[in-house]
């Protein structure tokens, strides 16, 4: 009986780490069977279903891993995708990141995350070093979920790494993406605050300038339409002239801040000078902070005004009331931008190619509409 077979005997694992050839061991294979089932890769070498099923439950007992910087050595894939985000606390990309890991593990992958900000000691920008730094460790691809860009970065990222996806359209012919459907979801918003009987239903967009925004709009004009509700530009706010971009990241404190006041210009323009009944809100903190600041000045959710958020952030559970949002469906965007990358890494499609997938949202209705 071989030594990894006496320890699993004992009820135990190998104190060192498992290798292939354990594996093969245990498998009843040979170690260049073991490897084909495990590595994937070219070869010659032929097994059977049976084999190969012994070789997986082998691994799985001996809790065997890869040996990725060996593979690297080889020639071989390093099956590690680089992602690149601002900030990973950001909340609106941790969910993307979280499913984008879960996807690449699911087909034996792993992920390297990389902030683009708030590191003092590099800089105030990053992304040349974690470009730089990804190429070094030979990835397979990268997932690049940066929205904010200097001149020459999305051009500079795919002459370095071809096969590069994006989280969110770059403006730029050829480049692969996945695209949250942010028109329907407006639409989906627009139609569920309509089927309660609200007609003055505002919009909410942090800014009309940028394609997203423009997106949302086009949704809510579209079910406005299909819907017979009023058209009134004052039921349209845009929180660009009024500052309100982005939550800003202190460098010294590393922390996300939004100034949650601001949102009384939202109240202000929508509901006191346009008569709003519903509001659908540019994401689920824009509308937490609405109905907060909603409820400081008297105004009842949903009895007054109807508030839909989108994201369907984990937290919509525990505002007051819970609150109605659109799920842009992470899940999906995370399993299509690994999808596009393992394609582009096996050379069946490269992402260079320049494909765009939508993601279809949903409506999670609780009771603030």
């Amino acid at each position: 009986m071989s030594d990894a077979k006496k320890t699993l005997a004992r009820g135990g694992a190998p104190h060192r780490h498992p290798t292939l050839t354990d594996v093969a061991r245990l498998a009843g294979v040979s170690r260049s069977v073991a490897g084909r089932v495990l590595n994937g890769g070219t070869g010659n070498t032929r097994f059977s279903d049976q084999a190969a099923d012994a070789v997986r439950e082998a691994a799985a007992r001996l809790q065997y891993r890869p040996n990725h910087a060996a593979r690297q050595l080889r020639g071989k894939r390093s099956r590690t995708f680089g992602v690149l985000v601002a900030s990973v606390g950001d909340p609106l990309l941790t969910f993307l990141v979280q499913h984008i890991d879960a996807a690449a593990v699911s087909i034996g992958c792993r992920t390297l995350l990389a902030n683009t900000i708030g590191n003092p000691d590099v800089g105030p920008d990053q992304f040349d070093y974690h470009v730089d730094d990804f190429a070094r460790r030979g990835v397979d691809g990268v997932v690049c979920a940066v929205h904010d860009w200097c001149e020459g970065d999305r051009r500079a990222l795919l002459q370095r790494h071809p096969n590069t996806v994006f989280y969110e359209d770059p403006g730029m012919e050829g480049a692969a993406c996945v695209v949250p459907d942010r028109a329907e979801a407006v639409r989906l918003a627009v139609r569920h605050a309509a089927s309660r009987g609200r007609r003055r239903i505002g919009l909410a967009v942090m800014a009309l300038s940028r394609p997203t925004g423009q997106e949302r709009l086009a949704g809510y004009r579209a079910e406005a339409d299909a819907r017979g509700l009023p058209w009134d530009e004052r039921l349209i706010f845009d929180g660009e002239p009024h500052g309100l971009g982005y939550a800003r990241h202190n460098s010294q404190t590393r922390q996300w801040e939004f100034p949650v006041e601001l949102m009384d210009r939202v109240i202000d323009a929508l509901v006191r000078d346009a008569g709003a009944d519903a509001v659908v809100a540019h994401n689920d903190f824009w509308a937490a902070a609405l109905m907060r600041r909603m409820r400081r000045r008297g105004i009842r959710v949903p009895d007054d005004v109807a508030v839909v958020g989108y994201l369907n952030h984990y937290l919509a559970d525990w505002t007051d009331p819970p609150l109605t949002s659109i799920d842009p469906m992470q899940t999906v965007a995370g399993q299509k931008l690994v999808e596009i990358l393992e394609q582009g890494a096996s050379g069946d499609a490269p992402a260079a190619d320049g494909v765009t997938f939508r993601v279809a949202p949903r409506l999670i209705e609780r009771q603030s509409a």
